[in-house]
């Protein structure tokens, strides 16, 4: 299959010749396929779609369906989430993911509408690239139907184009840019990610500056209060090193699971022994309840450093 101009696809078979206009929602089924499940639940009606591209065009139920609003929202708003996650921004010491939760950014912020601006280019990595070009859905006999990736495979899909694409249209200079520039108007309402950015913002002519960044390398003092070796709650739960004092504190938050999960990943254990510890069947089950642990750390450790902000910074 291949691209004719930029307004179609062309599918070649042995007796006919489909072409599919890039400003039809039935050009967004590639990537529909290459959804996990756990994400087309969120709109489970279209879990009946045939997993064979043959099946789907005998039923004009499921033809319809794809051409509704409901759809497109589900492929874009599925893939521009995760490929938000893969955006690198600028630090003081290299680059890391966006700080905080998506949600706490507004959809007027330029790096959340260019998550969806990068949805086309997927699109068209699909077809000389991928499994699930339109070539090869059409050349699939009928019978046989596209297994689901599971939430890891669709990750490292995500991630893998998402660099790639950065790379090729040299976005990354423009993604600094963005970051280096944030206004007040690019965060939602209320959140940690906000409070922090317009602390900065609104201090930064008229109060001493204190980043975590510094916090973390050398220890700072505001109004006699010293603070040292701060962890950084943005970063990778993974990488963090946390004394024996903030175990017996932040656990007191935890269940006796997360404890026990977060004291043996202290001790070094793998993920495989953590499970058979705690009685889960899978090393996966025991990397989500991390990933529990490390939100609710992100929020003990913001509270912490913020009611030290407040008390200090007027």
């Amino acid at each position: 299959m291949t691209n004719h101009g930029t307004s179609d696809f062309i599918v070649i078979l042995p007796k006919s010749i489909i072409r599919i206009p890039q400003d039809h929602n039935l050009s967004w089924l590639t990537l529909f396929y290459a959804l996990p499940k756990e994400l087309v639940e969120k709109r489970p009606a279209y879990l009946e779609l045939p997993r064979n591209i043959h099946q789907l065009f005998e039923s004009d139920e499921y033809t319809q369906m794809i051409q509704t609003d409901a759809f497109l929202e589900l492929v874009w708003d599925c893939f521009a989430w995760s490929a938000w996650q893969f955006f690198q921004v600028p630090t003081k010491d290299g680059y890391r993911e966006i700080p905080g939760d998506w949600s706490h950014y507004s959809g007027d912020f330029p790096l959340w509408r260019l998550s969806y601006e990068i949805l086309k280019h997927f699109r068209n990595a699909f077809e000389p690239e991928m499994e699930w070009s339109f070539q090869r859905l059409f050349l699939l006999p009928r019978g046989v139907t596209i297994p689901w990736l599971t939430y890891q495979q669709f990750g490292n899909l995500v991630g893998n184009l998402t660099d790639r694409i950065v790379e090729r249209q040299n976005w990354q200079p423009m993604i600094d840019e963005i970051w280096k520039s944030r206004q007040p108007g690019d965060y939602s309402s209320k959140n940690i990610s906000k409070r922090d950015f317009m602390r900065s913002w609104t201090h930064s002519r008229t109060a001493k500056s204190v980043s975590f960044e510094d916090i973390m390398e050398a220890g700072t003092s505001v109004d006699g209060d010293v603070f040292y070796d701060m962890p950084d709650p943005r970063a990778s739960f993974e990488n963090e090193v946390i004394s024996e004092l903030q175990i017996d504190q932040f656990k007191g938050k935890l269940t006796d699971t997360d404890k026990k999960i977060l004291q043996m990943r202290y001790e070094g254990h793998t993920l495989q022994e953590i499970a058979e510890a705690v009685g889960f069947k899978t090393a996966s089950a025991v990397n989500k309840h991390i990933a529990k642990i490390a939100g609710t750390y992100e929020d003990f450790v913001s509270d912490e450093y913020g009611s030290f902000l407040d008390r200090h910074i007027k």
